[in-house]
C-alpha cells in the first residue's frame, strides 16, 4: 500500500515560452497534485523560478524525478524536490545573548517552525541551562582555540547528531573560510543592520547617537566575506527621538528576532532560491 505524502518541487532555469505548462503538466502526468504553486519572472536576467507544492503517493516519487531528469537540458535547468514533511535537523549556535535562542525555541515547541534542533553549540558557558531547559545536549567551544580545532570540534558534533544546518542566534564569533564553504548555503545568520549601518562595539549606542529614525536587522546566509551574504529577509522597527538607549536595544532585538525566523520558515518551507549570489524568495 502506497503512502500518500506533500512534496516541494523547485525549479530554477533561463526564461522561455511554455514553462509553466511543460512543468504542471509533468507534475499531473507522473500522478502528482498541485496544492500550491508560485512562478517568478525576473526579467533584469532572464531567469524563471517556480515552486510547486504537491501532493502525491509514494510510488509516484520515482516517476517524478525521471520525469524532470529528462527535462534538465532540454530547458537549462536546476531542480531539486524535497520531502515536505522531512524536519530538517538544526543546530544552533549562540554566544552571551539568548533573545534570538528563546524565539527559535519556543517556536519550535509551539509547532510554528518545521524542524528539528540537535543542540546548542556555544563559545560561553552561559546558555547552558537554556539548552538544559529545552532538554537539548550543550557544547562549549571555546573562542580561543585555533580556528582549524574549533572547525574541527563543530564538525565532529553536527555529524554526529546528524545535523543538516546552522543557525547563527547571535553567535559573537567570525567562523573560517573552510566551515563556511563546507556548509555553504547552511548557515543562516542575523546581523543587526541599521541606515546607516554602524558597525564595532555597542551599535545600538552608536545608532542613538546619530539619531537614527529607523532600527533594522537582516537574516542572511553565512559565507566568507563577513555580513555579506545573500540576503533571506529583513525587518525594520521605526523609532522615536525620545527612545533611551536601553529603549533602542530592546527594539533591536524584537527586530532581530521576528526577522532571524522569518528567514528560518522561508528557508524550511524551500521558498529561498538562490542566483548567482542573489536570493529569489517566492
Amino acid at each position: 500500500m502506497n503512502n500518500t505524502g506533500k512534496f516541494v518541487l523547485k525549479i530554477l532555469c533561463p526564461d522561455q515560452s511554455g514553462l509553466v505548462a511543460a512543468f504542471t503538466g509533468g507534475i499531473a502526468q507522473n500522478g502528482a497534485n498541485i496544492l500550491d504553486l508560485t512562478q517568478h519572472t525576473s526579467e533584469d536576467i532572464n531567469i524563471f523560478f517556480l515552486r510547486a507544492l504537491m501532493e502525491c503517493e509514494s510510488d509516484a516519487v520515482p516517476k517524478i524525478k525521471e520525469h524532470f531528469s529528462k527535462m534538465e537540458k532540454e530547458k537549462s535547468m536546476q531542480w531539486q524536490l524535497y520531502d515536505a514533511e522531512h524536519k530538517t535537523r538544526l543546530a544552533l549556535f549562540g554566544s552571551n545573548t539568548d533573545h534570538c535562542l528563546y524565539e527559535l525555541l519556543l517556536s519550535r515547541r509551539d509547532g510554528a517552525l518545521p524542524c528539528e534542533f540537535t543542540c546548542i553549540i556555544s563559545n560561553h558557558a552561559v546558555l547552558e541551562p537554556l539548552a538544559r531547559f529545552f532538554n537539548l545536549p550543550f557544547f562549549l567551544v571555546p573562542s580561543t582555540l585555533p580556528k582549524p580545532e574549533q572547525d574541527k570540534k563543530f564538525n565532529e558534533i553536527l555529524h554526529a547528531s546528524q545535523t543538516e544546518g546552522i543557525v547563527l542566534a547571535r553567535y559573537m564569533q567570525i567562523m573560517s573560510k573552510e566551515f563556511t564553504e563546507e556548509w555553504n548555503e547552511r548557515i543562516i545568520n542575523i546581523h543587526h543592520g541599521f541606515l546607516p549601518a554602524f558597525k564595532g562595539a555597542k551599535p545600538y549606542h552608536q545608532a542613538w547617537a546619530k539619531g537614527v529614525k529607523i532600527i533594522g536587522a537582516t537574516a542572511h546566509f553565512a559565507t566568507a566575506d563577513l555580513d555579506q551574504g545573500p540576503i533571506i529577509w529583513q525587518g525594520v522597527q521605526q523609532v522615536a527621538d525620545t527612545g533611551s538607549i536601553e529603549q533602542f536595544i530592546q527594539i533591536g532585538k524584537e527586530v532581530e528576532k521576528r526577522t532571524l525566523l522569518q528567514a528560518l520558515k522561508l528557508w524550511l518551507e524551500h521558498r529561498v532560491f538562490l542566483y548567482e549570489g542573489r536570493t529569489f524568495v517566492l
